[in-house]
């Protein structure tokens, strides 16, 4: 357990800002650029050698950040939080208390769960802020998670993911009368104590009256990544191997938008006729000319659309006859080039983050990435890797909360995230299933591929989900037709009925019971339908049976009259 003395305290200080901290921060401010857009004008470097200050002047001004790029790299994740399976428990000394936590842990901050907090709050500092930190404050006898920048911290002590101590940036603080005072005031947080020191000079003082003993079992702080850079120092986002190709996307795109806004446009050109009014001289009885407002020519379109071209007054004269206007037309082979450039980059940087491609649709527009990813497997295996950090991430969030809530009556948590992202579209996993189907594959193959395609096409409505895995319990031969099963004779007339029966049953439930009894319910609702329905069967053939015995006795009769 790490517990800071004010000599500690004092030699930590005098040291300064580490070097790591201060990398960190410019890494935080370049991922902060390409992943939320901020100070891109700032970012943007001249290529030398290529403009003059005007020329970056104005790429500065027409450049578009990458966060659209990034939304759409960083898509897939959003798999984790709707990934199936998995399961979340947490233990403590006594069922109240026990429930006391779920309710903390199910809204810890703003109506979010520790997981949406995690992921509407945290993940974004996981990819831009990775050496920053989740940190626990204190208030009113209630705990919370606050993010707290790297660009905020003068030094910490890692192990591992969590941190012995905190050092936080000094702040200067004013006295009752309102006036500053001479000297530095640093918060300090280590496993027993959240400190407030006063430094002026060389004499470092506790302020007692903001000091307070901590009601966690160690610093409240867990690092934003638990990704380590290749010299073991940093923590390193998850994006980090394609930040030089967005740099590259950045300035392409800056260039781009340059062309398109300065020179897309096509100029118009026109020759002019004298004014009428006042015959081309721009005067009419010694005043401007209010009709051509002094340029002489009747032309009306603005000047700074049009260029406008005097007639030629003689053969030897340039001509453009037989027009009298038309366009200039830009070269859009430039801009298609920078397009073309544009797109091969983005290949780069999708294949580098995922290990592979997506394939182009029938109609040749490309998918998106979470639809048609060409090779699953490295997707998924990157989706593993990440939920790992999320999943870590709240297991020590869920511990902070329970010690600070429980303290000993807190006796552990267990999270565990599903691990089935679906990251193909509904469509890919019925073909898969289709293929299965044809191919032979086991039921139990069948079965999963068929739940699969229903928490695929059902994502987002949990509902229908529920309706259609009950269905998939509940029918008999699932995976074949009513005809398949009418031409198998190893299967008794019942069991043939069964399936014939199913559909006519399961549209007559009512919606709700589907949803909130459990199969095992729904299963003998269906035997008492089938009863009723074979009950009936069995009348009509007793009755057609009477029928046919009564024509043929009718029949026997009149042949013996006759």
């Amino acid at each position: 357990m790490a517990v800071l003395s004010i000599e500690d305290i004092k030699v930590l200080i005098k040291k300064g800002k580490p070097e790591w901290i201060k990398e960190a921060c410019e890494d935080h401010k370049k991922l902060n650029v390409h992943i939320n857009g901020d100070d891109v004008a700032e970012y943007l470097e001249s290529v030398n050698n290529y403009e003059n200050a005007r020329q970056y002047d104005l790429r500065k001004k027409f450049a578009t950040s990458n966060k659209f790029v990034f939304e759409n790299l960083l898509r897939p994740i959003d798999k984790i939080f709707s990934a199936k399976g998995g399961n979340k428990t947490v233990s403590a000394s006594t069922k109240s208390k026990e429930q006391l936590l779920k309710d903390k842990i199910s809204e810890i901050q703003y109506g979010y769960s520790v997981t949406d907090w995690i992921q509407k709050i945290q993940a974004n500092k996981f990819y831009s802020d990775p050496n920053g930190l989740v940190f626990f404050e204190v208030k009113d006898n209630e705990t919370y998670p606050t993010i707290k920048g790297i660009k905020c911290i003068f030094n910490y002590l890692a192990n591992g993911r969590y941190c012995e101590w905190v050092i936080f940036k000094p702040e200067k603080r004013n006295d009752i009368s309102g006036k500053q005072i001479d000297a530095d005031f640093y918060r300090v947080v280590d496993d027993k104590f959240d400190y407030l020191v006063k430094v002026k000079a060389d004499s470092f003082t506790i302020v007692d009256e903001e000091t307070y003993p901590l009601m966690f079992k160690r610093c409240p702080a867990i690092i934003n990544s638990d990704l380590i850079d290749a010299e073991l120092e940093m923590k390193k986002s998850p994006v980090d191997g394609v930040i030089e190709l967005a740099d590259h996307y950045l300035n392409t795109s800056s260039v781009k938008n340059i062309y398109e806004f300065l020179h897309g446009y096509p100029i118009f050109w026109a020759y002019v006729k004298p004014c009428r009014k006042c015959d081309g001289t721009g005067l009419y009885e010694g005043e401007t000319c209010i009709s051509c407002r002094g340029e002489g020519n009747t032309f009306r379109k603005d000047v700074s659309d049009v260029i406008k071209l005097k007639p030629p007054t003689s053969n030897e004269e340039p001509t453009l006859a037989p027009n009298i206007a038309g366009y200039v037309q830009p070269d859009l082979e430039v801009w298609r080039e920078q397009r073309t450039e544009l797109d091969w980059i983005w290949g780069l940087m999708h294949f580098t983050l995922w290990g592979t491609t997506v394939q182009d649709s029938p109609n040749g527009k490309e998918k998106t990435a979470t639809e048609a990813f060409i090779n699953v497997q490295p997707v998924n295996d990157k989706l593993n890797s990440i939920a790992d950090s999320f999943e870590d991430l709240e297991k020590k969030m869920v511990m902070f909360i329970g010690q600070f809530y429980l303290g000993d009556a807190f006796k552990g948590a267990s999270i565990n995230y599903g691990r089935r992202f679906l990251v193909e579209s509904p469509d890919q996993i019925w073909n898969k299933y289709e293929k299965a189907k044809t191919s032979g594959s086991p039921k139990v193959s069948l079965d999963y591929l068929l739940n699969q395609f229903y928490q695929a096409e059902f994502a987002n409505d949990l509902e229908s989900l529920t309706v259609a895995t009950k269905g998939i319990k509940l029918e008999p031969f699932v995976h074949k037709t009513d005809e398949e099963i009418s031409k198998l004779t190893e299967i008794s007339t019942e069991d043939k009925l069964r399936k014939y029966y199913f559909n006519e049953w399961f549209k007559s439930l009512v919606y709700e019971d589907i949803l909130l009894k459990d199969v095992t319910t729904l299963s003998t609702e269906f035997e008492t339908y089938l009863k009723i329905k074979n009950d009936a069967r069995q009348e009509a053939l007793r009755v057609q049976s009477d029928r046919v015995g009564q024509s043929s006795e009718k029949a026997d009769s009149q042949q013996t009259i006759n």
